[in-house]
């Protein structure tokens, strides 16, 4: 099956926290389930303010503290949320699962678990050496390759449910604009069934995550040239009817216009 690319991203992680730095997998394999290692600080005196806009993806965050050392399962927001709960001063270690992955296994339905800060030990089986192993190690490119150990190590147990990952796909390759009763006839499942798999894996329906891939799609394209992009262009990339339903549909996920998202971000 051809890998399509879909880049998930969160601007306000990127923009607002401090010594941003991040990194895609350069193993094809790996690339499959992961989309991007990333690592931030939070500010020593205060926590920097910050919010989650919808992916579809979840995240696992490692707290690289030697006082408070932690591990969380990050889950995508269905709408744009303020993040709470964060270390002052901690430096954090970030792995983005792409919504296709396959390899780690989760104790409950992601439909369950969205828009959560969850320890991972409450909804994983973990080793906590790992984790310790992850918040010792003095850099980031060292993180990232502990992790992509880690996940190495996962290949030969992974199972997966086809009919997601080729509906994934589909979605990616129409840009979010696929009829979903087209997948039920490429697949000859019933469209029922195939939402009930997708809040499994995703916590998502298809629609909804059809409707995330064409949010963070023009998302990309805004910040394509440094905010020059026309916008004409992003509407009609994206299959957007007109300007007006492209704002409606991009202040569905951030609450806030373009124009507005992007200077909150200065």
């Amino acid at each position: 099956m051809t890998t399509l690319t879909f880049f998930p991203s969160q601007p306000e992680v990127q923009y607002k926290m401090d010594n941003y730095i991040e990194q895609k997998p350069l193993k094809l394999p790996i690339r499959k389930h992961i989309a991007l290692f990333y690592q931030f600080e939070t500010q020593k005196n205060s926590v920097n303010s910050f919010s989650l806009i919808p992916d579809g993806c979840f995240d696992m965050l490692f707290c690289c503290s030697s006082t408070k050392p932690s591990g969380f399962l990050w889950t995508s927001p269905l709408q744009r949320r303020e993040q709470l709960n964060f270390e002052v001063g901690c430096k954090y270690f970030g792995v983005r699962f792409t919504p296709e992955q396959g390899i780690i296994n989760l104790k409950y339905s992601m439909r369950e678990l969205l828009g959560e800060k969850i320890p991972l030990d409450d909804v994983m089986v973990i080793d906590p050496f790992f984790v310790e192993q992850i918040v010792s190690r003095q850099s980031f490119s060292e993180r990232v390759h502990l992790f992509e150990k880690f996940i190495e190590s996962l290949f030969s147990d992974s199972i997966y449910q086809n009919i997601v990952e080729y509906s994934i796909n589909q979605i990616y390759e129409s840009k979010g604009n696929i009829n979903i009763n087209q997948l039920s006839m490429d697949t000859g499942y019933s469209d029922r069934y195939i939402r009930k798999k997708f809040e499994e894996s995703i916590g998502f329906s298809p629609k909804q995550f059809s409707e995330i891939v064409r949010f963070q799609n023009s998302l990309a394209m805004l910040f394509t040239d440094n905010n020059k992009q026309k916008l004409s262009d992003v509407v009609y990339e994206n299959g957007y009817h007109d300007q007006a339903h492209f704002v409606k549909g991009f202040k569905k996920f951030v609450d806030l216009t373009p124009t507005q998202f992007i200077q909150n971000l200065s």
